[in-house]
């Protein structure tokens, strides 16, 4: 399991620690995964009001993409709110469905 977020690295190391994630993190403060998969949130920005560089950070789409071993995708949970993530028992069934 992977999380991509437009967080940076460090960013996504307090949030793993804040939360007690074991999963593998990826940061994607550039948006170049989360743009490529096409979850970018066309209007959503961070709260944080400025980045580095002085510009508003946009924000990706919740999504969760269920991946099987050759690179098919099995399912996928996308939520329209950026506030909202996917529900842990629903993607746990995906899971389970697709290991069958």
């Amino acid at each position: 399991m992977v999380a991509i977020s437009p967080n940076t690295v460090e960013q996504a190391g307090w949030m793993s620690s804040k939360h007690g994630l074991s999963m593998t993190q990826l940061a994607d403060p550039d948006l170049a995964v989360i743009k490529a998969y096409g979850v970018e949130h066309p209007n959503a920005m961070a709260g944080d009001p400025r980045d580095s560089r002085g510009m508003r950070r946009a924000l990706a789409i919740p999504t969760t993409i269920l991946i099987d071993g050759s690179g098919t995708i099995r399912w996928i949970d996308q939520s329209k709110d950026y506030r909202v993530r996917s529900d842990g028992a629903r993607v746990l069934k995906a899971v389970k469905k697709a290991l069958k």
